[in-house]
């Protein structure tokens, strides 16, 4: 299974869930996992996670490999999604540009989606998992990757 993550899922993890500090195997478990080239992002996640944690963005970027270039495919992709659903992108809400590329890359390559994002129930204010429903896809959290790759800490 290949996972494509998005910036709220690593912030989560980071800051609130499963803080380095704290659970430092769960992070040389997604180490692993981005050597396997088994999670992946849009390299837009990267660039937003230098404006929300600085540490976080630190460990990313040492870790190069787990960011994807927007191909054509990805792109066109986006495109349709964004037109399809033009408030997933908007000012309120801290919603980020990186949202139509991670939907778009984990549809274009059947990648697993992962965001710890809260569904809204309204298409008129959608977030990640109201999309991905409208488009027949999965998506799963944190916990859920954890719990999908057996892994056991402690």
């Amino acid at each position: 299974m290949v996972y494509c993550i998005d910036t709220s899922s690593l912030i989560a993890a980071w800051q609130e869930k499963y803080p380095i500090d704290n659970f430092p195997a769960i992070w040389t478990k997604i180490h692993t996992l981005i050597e396997e080239e088994r999670l992946i992002a849009p390299v837009d996640v990267l660039l937003e996670t230098k404006k929300r944690s600085d540490e976080l963005h630190t460990w990313l970027k040492a870790r190069k490999t787990m960011f994807r270039e927007l191909t054509n495919a990805v792109q066109i992709e986006a495109g349709q999604v964004l037109a399809r659903f033009p408030r997933l992108v908007g000012e309120k809400k801290l919603r980020t540009s990186a949202d139509p590329f991670v939907i778009a890359l984990a549809k274009v390559e059947g990648f697993q989606l992962v965001t710890d994002e809260k569904p809204t129930g309204s298409l008129n204010r959608p977030n990640i998992p109201d999309v991905c429903l409208e488009l027949g896809m999965a998506t799963i959290n944190v916990l859920q990757l954890i719990q999908s790759e057996k892994w056991v800490v402690g």
